[in-house]
This record gives structure tokens, C-alpha cells and sequence, in this order.
């Protein structure tokens, strides 16, 4: 369900990696610029699915990754 991921995101749980730190970043700290869809799920949960692109706080490079929700 949305709320779950929405949640997650508030909770801080969801992470993205950028190749150029090494590092995960947390979901909420980075500038999200597109969402892309993975056209191969077609499951109850697509967002967990989807690769963003965003540009990095720390490096200010532009990176896509895939959504990763790291529990506390």
C-alpha cells in the first residue's frame, strides 16, 4: 500500500546509493529529479520497484538507484 512507503520515507528508512560517495543517502536529503518505473513488475507494491534519479547533497553528482528501506 502507498502508506507504507510513504511511512518508510518518513521514518527515514528508505536510502538510494551514490556510486560517486560509495555511500547510502538517505531518501530524504537528496533532490529526487524522476522516478522510472521498472516496466518488468507489475506487483501490489510498484514503488518499491521504481529506480530514481537524484543529484547527490555530499558529491552534487546525478545518480540513479533503486529504493532500499533499511529498518531501524
Amino acid at each position: 500500500m502507498p502508506g507504507e512507503f510513504l511511512q518508510a520515507c518518513a521514518a527515514g528508512e528508505v536510502w538510494l546509493f551514490c556510486k560517486t560517495c560509495q555511500e547510502a543517502k538517505n531518501f530524504n536529503t537528496v533532490e529526487h529529479l524522476r522516478s522510472i518505473e521498472n516496466p518488468a513488475y507489475w506487483g501490489p507494491e510498484p514503488w518499491w520497484q521504481d529506480t530514481r534519479e537524484f543529484r547527490c547533497p555530499d558529491c552534487g553528482g546525478v545518480q540513479q538507484s533503486a529504493l532500499e528501506r533499511q529498518m531501524p
